[in-house]
């Protein structure tokens, strides 16, 4: 069924003639590689480096309906883009109205002078494009997504925490001239690290509230970098989705429940796990509590042990699927398919041995916990005593 008006599907076929001239614009501009969509966060490398105390901010939103429609098409002029691209985009974002509704009630409509329209294909590049040039000047580590950026720095060396104030000026001074409506409120502080100073930063006047927990493309991050709130929040939602299958589904046979289950359930469990993968036993154990409780739920199995039904369904606990899990992910970003830069996670392992294969990764030295059992550290002697046949087979 087609829900969108036949003029909007015709817009939108438009664009996709265009698509690859603005992507090819998005890749010159050096744009993706801020992007959260196309690479991986620089969380990921930042919380690899514990012993580095860092401070994350801000999360600011950007709505996508106060894009300036003048300043926006000045932009696109600027970038050198073809003449007639510009001027139909233009013709686009032209003699738009609005109303509002409430209660069967209309307003007189307005006009609409700044924003993308969302649920366009042309709409999200747009914003992508205002917002390319965010990021110039900026000291720290920058993380975009949607509407919402972050920016990584380390404040325990000297000019750190002059570094921060530094940064969040030039995005007051960036927002203030592209003229980009911004939430104070929404803005938050995360202190990282033991050592981390907690000084107090400051953006259009206002103290900036400090947090302990905040999220990152829908996983929760701690300041203290564990990983038990995220595994409360992933049962809990998982738990949830589990008691309205059985509620709504009278039968018990495995042919309908486990498909249901795999669907619908395991995916709150298991999304970005290699990130936040559990290694406390009560946090690996409220995971595993709800698939237990899934198994259980299959007629005829309620009276065996959990071992016993896995094996008769044919499934892995969840720690064997985090396993697997992790080297599935290694195996990508050895061979290249996750696109960063090389060396910036994995380090190749240089030895004149000849025992065991050629792809080895060298560990790096840790003094946390944490660490110890982050992505980045704890596959690699998993890896590194993989079978040479295995890797053979994967690389053929």
């Amino acid at each position: 069924m087609r829900i969108k008006p036949p003029l909007t599907q015709c817009n939108n076929r438009l664009v996709i003639l265009h698509h690859d001239v603005l992507i090819e614009l998005l890749v010159s501009l050096h744009i993706l590689p801020l992007l959260h969509g196309e690479i991986d966060s620089d969380i990921l490398t930042a919380y690899r480096n514990l012993t580095h105390t860092m401070t994350q901010s801000p999360s600011r939103h950007m709505p996508f309906d106060t894009v300036p429609h003048k300043r926006l098409i000045n932009k696109l002029q600027s970038l050198s883009l073809d003449s007639n691209i510009v001027e139909w985009i233009r013709q686009w974002l032209s003699d738009r109205q609005q109303r509002i509704v409430v209660n069967g009630v209309y307003s007189a409509q307005g006009l609409v002078t700044s924003g993308v329209p969302q649920g366009s294909v042309l709409g999200p590049i747009l914003f992508n494009i205002f917002i390319s040039d965010i990021a110039e000047g900026i000291n720290g580590k920058v993380c975009l997504f949607a509407d919402d950026t972050k920016i990584c720095n380390r404040v325990d060396v000297p000019g750190g925490i002059s570094q921060m104030t530094n940064d969040l000026g030039k995005l007051k001074k960036w927002w203030e001239l592209w003229q980009l409506s911004f939430n104070v409120d929404k803005c938050k502080i995360m202190h990282l690290g033991r050592k981390n100073p907690r000084a107090e930063y400051r953006i259009f006047d206002t103290v900036l509230t400090s947090t302990s927990e905040g999220w990152d493309l829908g996983v929760i991050i701690s300041e203290d970098l564990r990983v038990s709130s995220q595994c409360n929040r992933a049962a809990g939602n998982a738990g949830r989705m589990l008691g309205c299958v059985g509620r709504g589904i009278s039968s018990r046979k495995r042919e309908v429940l486990m498909p249901l289950y795999r669907a619908l359930v395991r995916p709150h469990l298991e999304y970005c796990v290699q990130y936040w993968r559990p290694y406390l036993q009560k946090d690996i154990d409220i995971l595993e509590r709800v698939q237990r409780r899934a198994t259980k739920m299959v007629y005829g199995l309620k009276e065996k042990s959990y071992r016993e039904r896995l094996n008769d369904l044919n499934m892995y606990s969840l720690e064997k699927r985090r396993d697997r899990g992790d080297m599935i992910e290694t195996f990508k970003y050895v061979k290249g398919i996750h696109k960063v830069e090389e060396g910036s996670i994995f380090k190749r392992k240089q030895s004149s041995k000849t025992r065991g294969h050629s792809l080895r990764l060298e560990g790096q030295r840790f003094k946390s916990n944490i660490r110890k059992h982050y992505f980045t550290e704890r596959v690699v002697d998993t890896w590194n005593s993989l079978p040479v046949i295995i890797i053979i087979i994967l690389y053929l």
